[in-house]
């Protein structure tokens, strides 16, 4: 099998597992997903290493959008 369609079915893999445990336990808000979403796509992005045309936008957006939501929960914490 092609490394590339190994890492697709790996990653597709993966998020279903997560979306599908996520919600057994009943994890309702958007925060948790989308970070669950991030670190699996860089947990199989750095086992693959998929060989890429252009610049990794999804990565830069899924960092960014991880980034901000792990900067509320610290500001929630931090204010009284």
């Amino acid at each position: 099998m092609e490394r590339q369609n190994l890492y697709f079915m790996s990653l597709g893999i993966l998020l279903m597992f997560s979306t599908v445990g996520l919600s057994i336990i009943g994890a309702y808000a958007l925060d948790v997903y989308v970070s669950l979403f991030t670190i699996s796509y860089f947990v199989t992005s750095t086992i693959f290493r998929p060989r890429r045309r252009t610049f990794d936008f999804v990565g830069i957006a899924l960092f960014v959008t991880f980034a901000f939501i792990v900067a509320l929960r610290i500001l929630a914490i931090l204010a009284p």
